[in-house]
């Protein structure tokens, strides 16, 4: 058995705040780019003849989308509709109620979860009996817990498989925040997780995995992007990371610069595989003439004529130290607390993270004590640096 798991394929995403001096065929290239990796999703679902296809929620940027985006996503459908492979979807915080806006129909391989936690019975090419349990939002941000109405897996399937949109945290938090141990206790044989855009892997055996999305919305998803292919292998599912998105997101720290050209001899040995935008951090402070350049907009101008056709800077960063708010700063409490809680939301807290942290300390700092933690030791910081000063 093989399928398809896709979180977050997104759609119809605008890709804002980019230059528009960008060179023509590069906008076009990334106007594009969910549709073409979308497109190269389809067309490995019908070369390697999967047995289903999973979207567990965004599969739309939006709940609105272009007559465009609805004739393309009719046609894939379609295709696969002709080869066979059903598509189980659900719907998460971008594209909640996306089906009760207008939009063309789809064929009858297409299965959407409804708000209410449900189970879709299909029998394999192959004779085996699948189980797949999903839901879509059931508002926005879906607060309410939703673990509960998931059963224990049914033994009379032969796999059992969860779809599930949501991140690590309390229950009662935003985008139907779940503990690993939650989705173990159900005994499936696979969670095809969406929500969060970093690929992951949160426990094997069972995989419980997200597969990251389709293609890199902005500068802070960087690397290859793309979905898992999942295949049977000595009874377990196990999955493999194929790559599809058109565009790549990366970012670049360089040594400490005396002159223009130190930066221009580093860009010019770049050359990507595949288009590329790139971010360039520098250590800062510079020397004034560089200085100068950077904050003129000579230093960026220079570094796009010095870099490779595949290749497109999107912005230089300056790190400069010692930037938290100093002694001399009013800052009113309640500003502080509000943009305090405004940061340790779960889903900023989770992308902070390394992918490689283990689950139960992922789980704490998401966890109330957790945020809670942070929230004192970003306190103490900012008291420290306050008493320094003063």
């Amino acid at each position: 058995m093989k399928f398809i798991h896709a979180g977050d394929v997104h759609l119809g995403n605008p890709f804002v705040g980019l230059d528009s001096n960008m060179p023509a065929d590069f906008q076009q290239l990334i106007r594009s780019a969910t549709l073409t990796a979308f497109q190269k999703l389809i067309q490995v679902a019908l070369t390697e003849q999967v047995d289903f296809v999973l979207f567990p929620g965004d599969l739309y940027h939006g709940q609105r989308n272009s007559p465009i985006v609805q004739d393309q996503l009719r046609t894939a459908f379609l295709q696969l509709q002709a080869a066979q492979i059903p598509v189980y979807l659900s719907f998460g915080n971008h594209d909640f109620q996306a089906d009760q806006q207008p939009h063309l129909a789809w064929p009858d391989n297409v299965h959407v979860f409804p708000q209410a936690v449900t189970t879709y019975s299909l029998l394999t090419k192959a004779g085996l009996k699948i189980g797949l349990t999903g839901f879509s939002y059931q508002d926005q941000r879906q607060t309410t817990s939703i673990m509960a109405d998931f059963s224990l897996k049914d033994n009379s399937y032969d796999y059992q498989i969860g779809l599930y949109h949501g991140s690590l945290g309390s229950a009662g938090s935003n985008y139907a925040a779940f503990k690993l141990s939650d989705l173990l206790a159900k005994n499936y044989d696979y969670w095809a997780l969406g929500h969060i855009h970093v690929r992951q892997v949160l426990h094997e055996h069972p995989y419980v995995a997200y597969s990251g999305n389709l293609q890199g919305l902005n500068a802070k998803e960087t690397g290859p992007k793309g979905f898992y292919l999942v295949e049977t292998k000595n009874n377990q599912l196990i999955p493999e990371f194929k790559a599809v998105a058109p565009v790549i997101w990366q970012e670049l720290t360089v040594g400490q610069l005396t002159e223009i050209d130190d930066l221009l001899n580093q860009l010019n040995t770049l050359q990507p595989d595949q288009p590329t935008l790139l971010t360039i951090r520098l250590p800062g402070p510079l020397p004034a003439l560089l200085q100068e350049a950077f904050n003129s907009g000579l230093l960026l101008d220079k570094a796009r004529q010095a870099v490779s056709q595949k290749l497109w800077l999107v912005k230089i960063i300056l790190n400069l130290p010692n930037v938290m708010p100093r002694g001399d700063v009013n800052i009113d409490d309640r500003v502080w607390q509000k943009a305090l809680n405004q940061v340790l939301q779960p889903d900023n807290i989770n992308s902070l993270l390394g992918i490689d942290l283990p689950v139960a300390l992922r789980e704490f700092f998401l966890s109330p004590a957790g945020q809670a933690t942070l929230k004192q030791a970003m306190q103490a910081r900012l008291f420290e640096e306050n008493h320094h000063e003063n």
